[in-house]
């Protein structure tokens, strides 16, 4: 008996004991039965596949599979306080105890793999050696570099679909704030960098030890044996960097305007263009595929959809006034306004920024009005979620 004449009640759990991804791959490429029956295993079948080919065929692991779960797995996590508390606490594991956590939550399908392919070659990897190039090792800089340019812009694409509701909130119209769920604690976006992006300066400003720091790392990025993988302790330090001389609101504007973007056209008020590039820098995988040619054009209505919920929600005439106030004022009521909505006491603004977030882990730049003294400890804490 040949191996696909058994009953399709057994070949479709083949998968289920399968090693990696390519052996998927290869039992579906063996004959038209087992395509038909093997190709799509269920979703979480799939996470598991491709976590365990990660080192090879997903770099850089986990953080790749982890953007390609972030925005499901967020979206999973906002829907009670007890999965709000799961996600925390796997954070305090790090960046692998946080995949863990996607697979066992979030499924990705086969069409999932295949644009998570696209993406790392269509933009991953001419903007990782972009970054390499301006800010990364092959600057042959004799002070800090970013380290690791391909980690570095992955945790960027996290960030953006991890705390997507947190990053959209600014600019939801505020109809549809009603029926939204409220985002993601400050504390758990803090804790993100802590320890999914862990850096021993941002260590320091938590009071925490360099022995603490030597101790988190041992426990949760071990070294695989017969590896040649060396985890770079100042991820946050890379971060900055290349937020520096690369993932700067310039870049962005300078792609946009290249390809004369009709959503920029939309806005006038040039303050208001920068709010509105601010917000396109976080848009998770949307936000570096804008930096590839072609990107503003493939995301026209992303950006035009931006642009008009940015004019409703700080427009004079959506605000009751008859003129245009200065934009920082706009930005400062929308602000106020929000933090009414959320509820969250470290809530600063109603458009966060991943620099603005890094410059409080990794430098103590707390830009809020209450003592901070209780957020970093809350952030220290890894026995207990914060509040």
């Amino acid at each position: 008996m040949s191996l696909d004449s058994l009953p399709p009640e057994l070949l479709m759990k083949l998968p289920y004991f399968l090693d990696s991804i390519e052996d998927l791959l290869t039992l579906s490429s063996m004959s038209r039965t087992l395509y038909r029956t093997c190709a799509n295993p269920p979703p979480k079948v799939i996470s598991q596949l491709a976590a365990n080919s990660g080192r090879v065929f997903f770099r850089p692991h986990p953080h790749l599979l982890i953007a390609a779960t972030a925005r499901e797995l967020a979206d999973w996590a906002v829907q009670s306080h007890e999965n709000r508390v799961r996600l925390e606490e796997s954070m305090h594991g790090g960046i692998t105890t946080l995949l863990e956590l996607a697979i066992d939550v979030v499924g990705l399908t086969m069409e999932d793999i295949r644009r998570l392919w696209r993406f790392k070659f269509n933009v991953l990897n001419p903007l990782d050696r972009q970054l390499d190039l301006a800010a990364g090792p092959a600057t042959e800089s004799p002070i800090t570099v970013c380290n690791d340019p391909e980690t570095t812009l992955v945790s960027w694409v996290i960030y953006g679909e991890l705390f997507h509701h947190s990053v959209e909130l600014g600019y939801t119209p505020n109809d549809l704030l009603v029926n939204r769920p409220q985002p993601l604690s400050s504390i758990t976006r803090y804790k993100w960098f802590a320890y999914c992006l862990p850096d021993f300066n941002c260590f320091q400003v938590l009071h925490l030890t360099w022995d603490d720091f030597m101790q988190f790392m041992e426990k949760c990025y071990p070294v695989p044996e017969n590896s040649d993988d060396q985890e770079d302790v100042n991820q946050q330090l890379s971060m900055n960097i290349a937020c520096m001389d690369f993932l700067e609101p310039r870049l962005w504007e300078r792609r946009i305007e290249l390809e004369e973007s009709a959503a920029y056209k939309m806005i006038d008020d040039p303050h208001l263009r920068q709010v509105f590039i601010r917000c396109s820098m976080h848009l998770g995988f949307r936000s570096l595929e804008l930096l590839v040619p072609g990107g503003p054009a493939r995301l026209a209505p992303d950006l035009e959809r931006l642009a008009t919920n940015l004019k409703l929600v700080l427009h004079s005439e959506a605000r009751g006034s008859t003129e245009w106030n200065d934009v920082d004022d706009l930005l400062a009521a929308r602000d106020a306004e929000l933090r009414k909505i959320v509820q969250d006491p470290w809530w600063i603004t109603g458009f966060p920024q991943l620099r603005t977030d890094l410059g409080f882990m990794l430098w103590d730049g707390w830009e809020g009005d209450l003592d901070e003294g209780p957020l970093l400890e809350a952030i220290a804490n890894r026995e207990k979620p914060g509040r």
